[in-house]
C-alpha cells in the first residue's frame, strides 16, 4: 500500500515537473524579450531622466542635473497635471469598463453557430493588426489621425444623444456618463480585439454539461449567465481588466502619451521627455496595483476548496 503511494506521488511530481519546464518554454521568448530588449533600455532611460544632452565636438555630452528634469514642467505650468494626466484618467474610467462589458457581449455572439463566424473573428482582431508595431508606424507617417474618438463625428452626434438623454429626465451624471461613451464609442471598439479574443477562449473553456444541468433545473438563460458564464469568466475578466488599463493608458490616443511624444519631437528635449514617461509610468503601475488588488477579490477559481 505504501509503495503504491509513493508511486502515486512520484508520478505526480514528475507531471508537475513537466507542466514546469512547459510553462518555463511557453514565457522563454518573453523571458529573452526582458533581458535583451527591455532591461538595457530602461536602465538608460533612467540615465537620460537625470541628465541634460546637447550635442558637442565628440558626440553626445550628458551633464548631471538631479531631479530637474522631473521637475520643470511643473515649474513652468503649475496646471500641468490637472491639464494633462486628468484627461487620461478619466478617459480610462470611461473606456476600461466599456470594453470590457462590449467585449464580453461580443464574445458571447461570437461563440455562437452561424455562419460566417471565422469572418466575423477576424474583423473584430483586425484592429490590433493595424495597430500594432511597425504598421501604425507606417500609418502615422502619412498622416493617421491618432485621436480615434474623433472619428464618433461621422457616427454619432453627442448633442443629439445628450437632448435625448436629457429629454428623459435623467439625471445631468448619467446623461454627462453616456456622452462621453458616444464621443468614445469607435476608439473602445477600435481596442477591444485582444479583450474579445481573450473572453472567446474563456467562455470556449466553460463545460457544457453546466448549461445543460441548469437548463433541465430549470434556470432561465440570465440565471445561467450569472451564475455559470460571469463566474466561469471571472478569471479571465481579471486578465481583460489589467490588459485594459494598460492599453487605455498607453493608447496612442492617450493625452499624455501624446504631450510625452510632442514633448521629443517639438521641442528635442529627450532628458525632460523621459523623466515624464518615467513618472507616468510609476503612477500607472501604482494604479495598477490598487485596482488589481480589489478587482482580484471577486474572481472564482474552479480548483479553489
Amino acid at each position: 500500500m505504501k509503495h503504491l503511494v509513493r508511486k502515486k506521488k512520484s508520478k505526480m511530481t514528475n507531471m508537475r515537473k513537466r507542466e514546469a519546464r512547459t510553462g518555463y518554454l511557453f514565457i522563454s521568448v518573453w523571458l529573452i524579450g526582458t533581458i535583451f530588449l527591455f532591461l538595457r533600455p530602461l536602465a538608460m532611460s533612467f540615465y537620460y531622466a537625470f541628465n541634460k544632452m546637447s550635442i558637442g565636438i565628440t558626440g553626445m555630452e550628458y551633464q548631471f542635473i538631479g531631479f530637474d528634469n522631473f521637475t520643470y514642467k511643473f515649474k513652468e505650468d503649475i496646471h500641468f497635471f490637472g491639464s494633462t494626466f486628468q484627461p487620461a484618467i478619466s478617459g480610462f474610467l470611461i473606456d476600461v469598463p466599456v470594453c470590457i462589458i462590449f467585449s464580453l457581449f461580443i464574445a458571447m455572439i461570437l461563440n455562437q453557430e452561424f455562419r460566417g463566424r471565422t469572418l466575423s473573428r477576424a474583423l473584430f482582431f483586425l484592429p490590433v493588426i493595424i495597430t500594432s508595431g511597425i504598421v501604425i508606424q507606417i500609418l502615422l507617417s502619412v498622416g493617421l489621425n491618432t485621436d480615434l474618438e474623433k472619428e464618433n463625428t461621422m457616427i454619432f452626434q453627442t448633442g443629439d444623444i445628450t437632448g435625448f438623454l436629457v429629454n428623459l429626465g435623467l439625471p445631468y451624471f448619467i446623461t454627462d456618463f453616456f456622452s462621453k461613451v458616444s464621443d468614445r464609442i469607435f476608439n473602445i471598439v477600435w481596442m477591444s480585439g485582444i479583450q474579445i479574443l481573450l473572453f472567446l477562449a474563456g467562455l470556449q473553456s466553460i463545460p457544457r454539461a453546466e448549461y445543460e444541468a441548469a437548463t433541465m433545473e430549470g434556470a432561465t438563460a440570465w440565471e445561467c449567465f450569472w451564475k455559470i458564464t460571469w463566474v466561469r469568466v471571472s478569471p479571465i475578466t481579471l486578465v481583460v481588466f489589467v490588459y485594459s488599463l494598460i492599453d487605455s493608458f498607453t493608447n496612442v490616443s492617450n493625452p499624455m502619451m501624446k504631450f510625452i511624444l510632442e514633448e521629443y519631437t517639438n521641442q528635442g528635449n529627450l532628458g525632460g521627455s523621459t523623466a515624464l514617461g518615467l513618472m507616468y509610468s510609476l503612477i500607472v503601475f501604482i494604479i495598477i496595483v490598487i485596482t488589481y488588488f480589489f478587482a482580484s477579490k471577486q474572481v472564482f477559481y474552479v480548483n479553489e476548496n
